[in-house]
């Protein structure tokens, strides 16, 4: 396994969630600021909704791939929890080969649906933020998160061959 690659992996995911971290942080920061405009100026932040959507679907694929390489999804270990270490490495690589797939396919989903909202020249309701841009940035994060399922499909199939 090389090393050096998952460590320039790792830091590479990291920056990507607190990039997404920031960005909830600006969005509830909003959030704050068109609620009390609203409340007292009646003046709220105008497409505070579409702003808000667009950055929670960002935010999520952000920080989906740092995650999955710190193994912080959550797991119910009810049926796993007295198997033996060898069998848990083998399940927890199976896992890997199936997630990879599934993260490839929304990838690649987030990646047709954006070249047809591209196509469409579709656009949000208030701002006319183009739908596009939110489909392209999910879609670096659910690309890394395939390039990471790839990478703990690798670490695991080391683990299950020593």
């Amino acid at each position: 396994m090389n090393h050096r690659f998952g460590v320039c992996l790792e830091q590479l995911t990291r920056t990507v969630a607190m990039a997404g971290g920031l960005l909830l942080v600006g969005i509830m920061a909003m959030t704050v600021a068109s609620v009390l405009g609203r409340s007292l100026f009646n003046a709220p932040v105008p497409g505070d909704y579409e702003l808000t959507e667009l950055a929670c679907a960002i935010a999520v694929f952000a920080f989906f791939p740092y995650c999955h390489l710190k193994n912080a999804n959550i797991v119910v270990e009810f049926f796993t929890a007295r198997l033996h270490p060898r069998l848990k490495t083998a399940l927890d690589t199976l896992h890997s080969f199936v997630f990879t797939g599934v993260a490839g396919l929304v990838a690649w989903r987030l990646l047709v649906g954006g070249l047809h909202k591209l196509e469409d020249g579709e656009t949000t309701l208030f701002l006319g933020i183009p739908i596009h841009w939110g489909y392209f940035l999910a879609l670096l994060g659910a690309g890394l998160l395939a390039a990471v399922c790839i990478w703990v499909f690798f670490r695991h199939l080391h683990r299950l061959r020593r």
